[in-house]
C-alpha cells in the first residue's frame, strides 16, 4: 500500500494541495507555473514571518541569475491568483528593503490516503470474518478484535505518513524547491537539425526546428536555453554534437535530423548528456509538412515533460506558440533570423528583406514584426549604418508596436521598445520595458546585453557588470556578448578579467574592434605597452579616427611623446575640433598637459556615455586628481558624479 501523505494547507477559499502542486478555491482549479506555485508554497509554510527577497531567490533560482524584478512578478501573480472579491482579503504583505509575508490564518492537513484507509478497512472486515489477513498485517492478528490494537495501527500509519510528509519537506528544502528532475535547472543546446536528402543551401528546414524549439523551451523556467544567435554558425551536416557542446558550455544538446519526401517530414531528435555522452531522450516523428508547426510543439512539449514531469497544464501551453500558419512566411522569416544573427552590414540588409517579406505574407506574424524591428534598430546604430537614424528608429518602433499588438509576450519587441525609450531619455520608461523583456524571457542575451549598458550610462556599474556576465553565460559562443563582457570588465577596473574575455572574443571573431581596442586599454591600465601597442597595429590599416586615438593615448602613456602628438596632428586633420573634444582630453592628459585637457573637457558634449566616462574611465585618472575636476562637474550641474567621493576612491585604488 502506499504511504504517499496528502498535505494541504487551506486559507480563506483556497487549499493548497502540496502533494499534488495544485491552488484550488473551492472546487475551482487556479493555475500556476511552477516557480510561482513556489513562492506561494514557501510564504504559505514560513505563514507569519518575513522572508527575505535574498532568501527567496536563493530557493527559487538555486545557481542561476535572475533579477529580483522576476521575484516581484512571481508575488505580482500570487496576489492576482488570490484574490478574494468577497472580503477584499490581501493574504501577502511587502516588508519594505527586506522581503514578504504570508499575513493569512493558515491550517495545515494531512490525511491519510485513501489506500492506507481502505487497507485498514480491509483488515478489520477480513479479521471479523474469520479469514486470514494479509501478510503485512500480522499486527493485527494476535487481537483481531481489539479496537484499541487497530486504533493503535491507524495512528501508527498516520505517524508514518507524517513521517514522510517531514522528510519530504526537509528534502525539498535542502534542494531549494527545485521541482525538476534530470536535467532540470541545467543549460541546453538545441542544435540545428540535420537535413537528409537535399544539398539545398537555402533549405532552412533544420534551422528552423532548433530556432522554434529554442523559442518554446526559453518559456521554462527550470531551463537554461541558449539564444538562437549562438546555435546558427553550427550548420555543418557531420558536426560532432558533444564537440559543439562542450564548446558552448553547456550540459546538454537537442541533436536531429529533418527528412522531408514530397509532402511528409520525418523527424529524430535526441538529448544527449555532455557528462558522458548518454542519451537521456530521444523520439521520431512523420508528419505531413503543412503540420510542422504541431510536429514543432509536440516535440517541445514531450522533452519539456521528460525533463520536468511536474510541469503544469498552463506551462504546457505556453509551449505550444504557434507563429504563424503560412509556410512561405514561416521560411521567409527563418531566412530573416539566419541572417540578423550573423551581425554584419550586408547580413542585416538581408535580414530585413527577408522579414519583411514574412509580414508581408503573414501580417500577423508577430514574431516576424518582432525580430524586423530590432534589424531595423541596429540599421540606424554606427555599427551598421544602413539607413538614416531618424528612419531606423521610425521603422523599428513601428514593427515594435505591431509585434506588441499581436503578442504582448514577445521579450525581443520589449527589448527594442527600451531601446527606443533609452534613445529619448525617458529612463524610467526604458527600464520597465527592459525589466519586461528579461522576465518574459530571462534567458534572452540581448536583453541582458542591452541592459547593461543602460545601466552602466545609468552609473549603475555593480548591476550593468552582472547584468553583462548573465549576457555572456547565455551566449558563450558569441563574440559580441565576450567583447560587451570585456569592456564593462574594463570600466570596473577588472583588468585580468577584462583581458580574457576579450581574448576570448578574438579567438571567436578576429575581426572584431572593439575587442582589440578593450584589450590593448586593459594592457594600458596594467602598464604592458608593447603588448598594448601590437594590439593597435593589428588594426592601425584602418585609419579610423578612434583607431589613431587610441594609438596616440597609447603612445602618450608609454612616454613616447613625440609619436604620440604625430598622431594627435593626424586626427585633428580628419575631425579636426568637433569631433574628439573628449578624445584631445584624455590626450593631453596622459601628456601631463592638464590646461590643454580642461580647454578641450570643456568642449565635451555631456551625454549620458560621457557622463559614465567621466565617472568611471580610468584613462582620465590624472584630470580628477586635479582640482579643477571637481568645479568642472558642479559648474555643468553633474556634481552628482562625485556622490559619496566614490571617483576619488577609485582613482586611488588604481594607482
Amino acid at each position: 500500500m502506499s504511504l504517499r501523505p496528502l498535505s494541504f494547507y487551506e486559507f480563506g477559499p483556497f487549499r493548497i494541495n502540496v502533494t499534488e502542486r495544485l491552488l484550488q478555491r473551492g472546487d475551482e482549479l487556479v493555475p500556476l507555473s511552477p516557480k510561482v506555485f513556489d513562492t506561494l508554497l514557501i510564504l504559505v509554510e514560513n505563514h507569519g514571518h518575513v522572508v527575505e527577497k535574498r532568501e527567496l531567490m536563493e530557493l527559487l533560482w538555486p545557481d542561476t541569475y535572475v533579477e529580483e524584478s522576476s521575484l516581484t512578478q512571481n508575488i505580482s501573480l500570487i496576489r492576482r491568483a488570490l484574490t478574494d472579491s468577497e472580503t477584499d482579503r490581501h493574504y501577502i504583505e511587502t516588508i519594505p528593503k527586506r522581503g514578504y509575508r504570508f499575513i493569512g490564518d493558515v491550517a495545515q492537513i494531512n490525511e491519510l490516503p485513501q489506500e492506507v484507509i481502505r487497507s485498514e478497512v480491509g483488515i478489520n472486515e477480513s479479521s471479523q470474518n474469520g479469514d486470514r489477513p494479509m501478510q503485512a498485517s500480522n499486527v493485527t492478528q494476535a487481537e483481531p478484535r481489539s479496537r484499541s490494537r487497530r486504533a493503535n495501527l491507524y495512528l501508527a500509519a498516520i505517524a508514518v505518513c507524517v513521517l514522510v510528509a517531514v522528510i519530504a519537506l526537509g528534502y525539498k528544502l535542502k534542494r531549494k524547491t527545485s521541482t525538476a528532475e534530470g536535467l532540470a535547472g541545467k543549460s541546453i543546446a538545441v542544435l540545428p537539425f540535420k537535413t537528409i536528402g537535399t544539398s539545398d543551401e537555402s533549405d532552412l528546414l533544420g534551422l528552423g526546428m532548433a530556432d522554434a524549439l529554442i523559442i518554446r523551451l526559453s518559456r521554462l523556467d527550470e531551463l537554461t536555453v541558449l539564444p538562437t544567435g549562438s546555435i546558427y554558425k553550427f550548420t555543418e551536416q557531420d558536426k560532432d554534437a558533444i564537440a559543439i557542446g562542450k564548446q558552448l558550455g553547456v550540459d546538454a544538446v537537442l541533436d536531429g535530423t529533418v527528412q522531408q519526401q514530397g509532402e511528409s517530414v520525418r523527424v529524430t531528435a535526441q538529448l544527449i548528456r555532455l557528462t558522458d555522452g548518454k542519451t537521456v531522450w530521444s523520439a521520431k516523428y512523420d508528419e505531413r509538412q503543412s503540420n510542422i508547426f504541431a510536429l514543432q510543439d509536440s516535440i517541445s512539449e514531450q522533452l519539456a515533460a521528460s525533463l520536468i514531469p511536474e510541469i503544469s497544464a498552463s506551462t504546457k501551453q505556453s509551449l505550444a506558440v504557434k507563429g504563424t500558419a503560412s509556410a512561405d512566411a514561416y521560411q521567409a522569416y527563418l531566412m530573416g533570423v539566419h541572417f540578423w544573427t550573423m551581425r554584419t552590414k550586408e547580413n542585416l540588409t538581408k535580414a530585413i528583406e527577408y522579414l519583411e517579406q514574412a509580414v508581408e505574407k503573414d501580417p500577423n506574424y508577430a514574431q516576424a514584426h518582432a525580430i524586423l524591428a530590432d534589424a531595423y534598430f541596429l540599421s540606424g546604430t554606427d555599427q551598421y549604418q544602413t539607413r538614416s537614424v531618424a528612419e531606423a528608429l521610425a521603422r523599428a518602433e513601428s514593427s515594435a508596436n505591431r509585434a506588441l499588438a499581436l503578442d504582448d509576450q514577445i521579450a525581443e519587441a520589449h527589448t527594442v521598445k527600451a531601446c527606443i525609450l533609452q534613445g529619448r531619455q525617458q529612463p524610467e520608461e526604458a527600464m520597465i520595458e527592459f525589466r519586461r523583456a528579461i522576465d518574459l524571457k530571462p534567458t534572452y542575451s540581448v536583453a541582458h546585453l542591452r541592459y547593461a549598458y543602460f545601466l552602466m550610462w545609468s552609473l549603475r556599474i555593480d548591476q550593468a557588470l552582472s547584468h553583462m556576465k548573465r549576457a555572456q553565460q547565455l551566449d558563450p559562443a558569441s563574440p559580441i556578448t565576450n567583447a560587451a563582457l570585456g569592456s564593462v570588465l574594463l570600466v570596473a577596473r577588472e583588468y585580468d578579467e577584462a583581458i580574457k574575455y576579450s581574448q576570448r572574443a578574438l579567438e571567436l571573431e578576429p575581426t572584431q574592434m572593439a575587442a582589440r581596442i578593450n584589450l590593448a586599454d586593459a594592457y594600458l591600465e596594467k602598464k604592458m605597452f608593447p603588448e598594448a601597442l601590437q594590439e593597435l597595429d593589428k588594426i592601425s590599416e584602418r585609419n579610423d579616427e578612434y583607431v589613431i586615438a587610441e594609438k596616440g593615448y597609447a603612445y602618450a602613456v608609454a612616454g613616447r611623446k613625440q609619436e604620440a602628438m604625430k598622431l594627435f596632428a593626424q586626427l585633428e586633420k580628419i575631425v579636426g575640433e568637433k569631433g574628439a573634444p573628449y578624445m584631445y582630453a584624455r590626450f593631453y592628459g596622459a601628456l601631463g598637459d592638464n590646461d590643454k585637457a580642461f580647454e578641450w573637457l570643456e568642449k565635451v558634449n555631456l551625454n549620458k556615455m560621457v557622463q559614465a566616462n567621466l565617472k568611471y574611465d580610468a584613462q582620465i585618472d590624472p584630470l580628477r586628481n586635479d582640482p579643477r575636476f571637481d568645479e568642472f562637474l558642479k559648474r555643468h550641474n553633474v556634481a552628482y558624479l562625485l556622490n559619496e567621493g566614490e571617483l576619488h576612491k577609485v582613482s586611488t585604488d588604481s594607482q
